[in-house]
């Protein structure tokens, strides 16, 4: 019993360094229209139905709650085209021939709605969407969250993965620090673990995600191109070109941010 649980342990061992540690970071994405903190949006409908108005007060609580847009002005208009409500009932089984059966009805909800915004008499945004719910409630603010999440600067996590080389024990250590929110002991240990592995290519890759995170892209470039000229890949080059992206999606964020 004692050797099973050995090769289990150690099989587990492995797919854990075959997976690596996922390390998250935060990155500001701005809003699919250029539009500033503070400018004049007002919500309408074209049409006045059951579903657009409620719609319609989706939307305006979700813009409320970002603080973003100085609603109820006309500079920018997002109109809601169309808002259509349609509920399928269906049985939820078929009944058999010697079953004494009490079949229940169900209802699919499915609201689809289009939405389009308006500056200076010019289309700068437009989307249709749908959702489907077994609610008659949930679907109007999942469609406006949606919405508003297009039309607002955010904060967006994601996932980068470090796999260290094999027996490089301090670089996992790194990695699980900088997991667990500790990137200054994280960026120590790669730095130590660079003395046993000088050759890592992933330690040099960790340390320039620890300068991204702190928002250094020309120092976490400098660590990307290090891992790349170790082991050419991929990963390490389209990092730079990550680091590329995030700093101009960021400084569009700020500038619509007013930051």
């Amino acid at each position: 019993m004692k050797t099973v649980q050995r090769i289990l342990l150690f099989t587990f061992s492995l797919f854990l360094c075959a997976c690596g540690t996922q390390v998250q970071l935060q990155t500001l994405e701005p809003s699919q229209v250029n539009l500033s903190r503070g400018s004049s949006l007002r919500v309408t409908s074209v049409y006045n139905n059951y579903a657009s108005a409620r719609l319609e007060d989706a939307l305006y609580n979700r813009l409320v709650a970002t603080d973003f847009y100085s609603l109820g002005g006309s500079a920018a208009i997002l109109y809601i085209e169309r808002a259509h409500v349609h509920q399928d009932r269906y049985i939820n089984h078929t009944c058999k021939p010697d079953e004494h059966c009490h079949c229940v009805e169900s209802v699919e909800t499915t609201l689809t709605a289009t939405v389009q915004l308006e500056l200076n008499g010019q289309i700068i945004y437009r989307r249709t969407l749908s959702d489907t719910s077994y609610s008659d409630y949930a679907d109007y603010d999942d469609v406006a969250r949606d919405i508003v999440r297009d039309l607002v600067p955010r904060t967006v996590t994601y996932s980068v993965r470090i796999k260290p080389q094999d027996g490089n024990e301090t670089l996992e250590q790194a990695a699980q620090a900088c997991k667990h929110g500790d990137w200054l002991s994280g960026r120590s240990l790669a730095e130590s673990s660079l003395q046993t592995y000088p050759n890592d290519p992933e330690a040099y890759y960790l340390l320039g995600i620890i300068e991204r995170n702190e928002r250094h892209f020309s120092a976490s470039d400098s660590y990307f191109r290090k891992a790349a000229q170790i082991k050419p890949s991929s990963r390490y080059t389209n990092a730079i070109r990550d680091n590329a992206e995030i700093k101009a999606k960021e400084e569009l964020a700020r500038r619509q941010l007013n930051e």
